[in-house]
């Protein structure tokens, strides 16, 4: 995946999912998305995801408008070229 973020200006950087494991405590259940980003820096990213953030994440995928395209890239999808150098 290309990931942007603020703090970088317009670089853009390659990760990919590293993890996802249930998180075990006394809150309300949860699993945590583990992202490493890889170029042009090495950051290791966490988010805790509830069920709430779940279907809300299911809703956009399952949207019509997005629908297609989420399974054309399941099917037929190809890694990512990598981002070019500035």
């Amino acid at each position: 995946m290309k990931v942007n973020s603020t703090g970088l200006g317009k670089t853009t950087m390659v990760a990919h999912f590293a993890n996802l494991e249930k998180v075990n405590g006394d809150s309300a259940p949860a699993m945590r998305l583990s992202i490493e980003a890889t170029e042009p820096v090495h950051w290791s990213i966490k988010a805790t995801v509830g069920g709430d953030d779940l279907r809300a994440f299911a809703r956009m995928m399952l949207k019509p408008s997005n629908l297609f395209s989420v399974l054309k890239l399941l099917i037929f999808g190809k890694k990512l070229a990598p981002p070019e150098s500035n």
